[in-house]
């Protein structure tokens, strides 16, 4: 899904063994100069900073917006608790300053250990408060549509930016450092909650596999790069 405080400390063992430079040109502005960023895994330090950027980056998106309440808070406990358990596999890629992240998962590893979802259970209850029903039964849907797709993929769960670091290309710097060091050419799938990132991702090899009927609340499109 496409979507203040200290900078984060990205890992430096990552940072320094990856090459990680990206020039980035916004498609939208030809008045934008350049920007690099340096891309890198996020460690432990850096949750608070990653899970701000992302509550930012889905601030008013539909589904998100109706699965949760609509405030910044409820935002970020939640993928707060996803981040404590995505950051020790490794698979958490941000800038070096905290403006944009992505959580990716390994081939075949994707869904949740039943220990992982217990370990969250809590934040992300009072995260989602009465709208939990709602919240638990679109990740349901989400995941038997998952179990669907050939499997030796890599799943893009979550990317997002900073409501400061928007257009400045750091979702294609993001999506580029993967397609280069991460995914080692195999698929990506992915879901959008929003059908304007939906032009986004296909500008980067991505194909709209379809918008599968959800028995309640807005909809969401799945996506196949190969």
């Amino acid at each position: 899904m496409l979507g203040g405080g200290a900078s984060p400390r990205l890992n430096a063992r990552s940072a320094t063994t990856l090459p990680e430079a990206f020039v980035m040109n916004d498609p939208r502005s030809s008045r934008r100069r350049p920007a690099i960023a340096t891309i890198g895994r996020a460690g432990s330090a850096d949750l608070p900073r990653l899970a701000r950027t992302l509550a930012e980056a889905f601030d008013g998106d539909p589904v998100w917006a109706w699965m949760l309440p609509d405030t910044q808070r409820s935002r970020e406990r939640l993928f707060g608790a996803l981040l404590r358990q995505a950051i020790p596999h490794g698979h958490v890629y941000a800038t070096h300053d905290g403006q944009a992240v992505a959580m990716w998962s390994p081939p075949h590893a994707w869904k949740v250990p039943t220990s992982a979802m217990l370990r969250a259970a809590l934040p992300i209850a009072v995260a989602a408060r009465a709208r939990l029903p709602r919240l638990l039964g679109r990740l349901g849907e989400i995941e038997r549509l998952h179990r669907l797709v050939p499997q030796n993929h890599w799943y893009l769960e979550f990317i997002g930016t900073s409501a400061a670091a928007r257009g400045a290309g750091l979702g294609s710097a993001l999506i580029n450092h993967a397609l280069e060091h991460v995914t080692g050419g195999l698929p990506i799938y992915l879901e959008s909650s929003n059908p304007r990132n939906l032009t986004f991702y296909q500008r980067h090899g991505f194909h709209v596999m379809g918008e599968p009927p959800m028995r309640f609340g807005p909809p969401q499109w799945t996506l196949w790069r190969d």
